[in-house]
């Protein structure tokens, strides 16, 4: 739980049986560097929880209540509560702050809906399932982004007159078509590498860490490769234009990855841990809760993108590595028929295994439909 001091969490309301809904939310602005105060615990109440919670509203960034068919039902209840002290604090705000962001996760109508009228006065959201797209992403970053607003020049000073006030304003056209300029030189460097390329060749985005423990092969860690280094190596010859992404912990280059288009992105389970073994109960959740987020924003915004998650010591079991991809899409419903799990052969637990090799390589073969003949390398 945050500290109630921080002015920087969102704090998600929303009534038990959306519990779920508001799980992936919280997974997912989590996942990409946003803090979010979300209470889990099934035994709420007493004095010292509705103090907790009071703060919590008191001191937060973003209020964001999750409205539904279920709070729609229910007259009463806690998140009322929540809601009425959200806005309240509004009336001690300027216009214009953004401070709650009201999601509907189901198709209750907005006009229709039974909250206050503070939360009618801002822009609503649809977040079925509570799926979170991109765009809210960017909107919740974008709204706890600090302002950067200079006073210097915000005025004439009031002596400036004749030739003075000419000049200044000849350099205030200057510089604002010299603004104009760059950004549409800007805008056209970006259309002329994010456009689709005229070939239909796919790109494959290989992600791994770097950390020793991930890489598999020790001659290639050794020389200071990676895992993407030796799946290069394996599909080189294939039909596919391939793209490498170095990941970690604090990795944030979810925009970057998207921009790529691709068709499929192998991905190593262990790509956003990078921690010494002995601290993997405590941490490794926190990696696989942003392996999910990752893929569950991607899919969202480029629905033809599949993936390949590959690991030498998850899934001992088909059964196990099931029950994993189907706890991914429960979260994320735009993942449905996207995930292969592939473990890696603990007998020969490297990627120049040339049996290996070509098990993967009849892997991404499959997953893009291509048709070439298989070699082992």
């Amino acid at each position: 739980m945050p500290d109630s001091s921080s002015a920087k969490a969102v704090f998600l309301s929303y009534t038990r049986e959306d519990a779920e809904a508001a799980r992936r939310l919280a997974d997912a602005l989590r996942a990409f560097g946003v803090e979010v105060w979300f209470d889990q615990n099934e035994l709420r109440g007493g004095d010292a929880w509705d103090a907790k919670i009071r703060e919590q509203i008191r001191t937060c960034a973003r209020f964001v209540p999750i409205i539904s068919a279920a709070t729609q039902a229910r007259a009463e209840g806690y998140f009322r509560r929540e809601w009425k002290l959200a806005a309240d604090r509004t009336h001690d705000m300027a216009t214009g702050v953004p401070f709650i962001l009201p999601v509907i996760i189901d198709d209750t109508k907005e006009g229709e809906a039974a909250i206050p009228d503070e939360f009618r006065r801002v822009q609503v959201t649809r977040l079925p399932q509570g799926v979170p797209t991109t765009q809210f992403i960017d909107l919740v970053k974008r709204t706890l982004a600090p302002a950067h607003r200079s006073a210097s020049g915000a005025k004439i000073a009031e002596h400036d007159s004749g030739p003075e006030l000419k000049r200044q304003a000849r350099w205030r056209w200057i510089k604002l078509g010299a603004a104009v300029a760059v950004v549409l030189l800007a805008a056209g460097a970006w259309y002329f590498k994010s456009r689709p390329a005229a070939a239909t060749t796919p790109v494959v985005v290989l992600m791994d860490s770097t950390y020793a423990d991930r890489v598999y092969d020790p001659v290639t860690l050794k020389s200071g490769g990676s895992n993407a280094d030796d799946i290069t190596d394996l599909l080189h010859d294939l039909p596919v234009a391939l793209v490498k992404e170095a990941t970690s912990s604090v990795w944030r280059r979810e925009s970057e990855v998207i921009k790529e288009q691709p068709a499929l992105i192998i991905i190593h389970r262990s790509a956003f841990y990078t921690f010494p073994e002995n601290r993997a109960d405590e941490l490794y959740p926190l990696a696989d809760n942003k392996l999910a987020a990752f893929m569950g924003y991607v899919a969202a915004q480029s629905p033809r993108t599949r993936f390949i998650v590959y690991s030498r010591h998850s899934w001992e079991v088909d059964a196990q590595a099931a029950k994993w991809r189907n706890d991914v899409v429960s979260r994320f419903p735009q993942l449905a028929g996207k995930i292969e799990t592939w473990r890696v052969p603990l007998d020969r637990p490297t990627f120049r295994n040339p049996l290996t090799a070509l098990e993967l390589r009849k892997t991404v073969e499959q997953t893009l439909g291509l048709q070439a003949k298989l070699t082992a390398p």
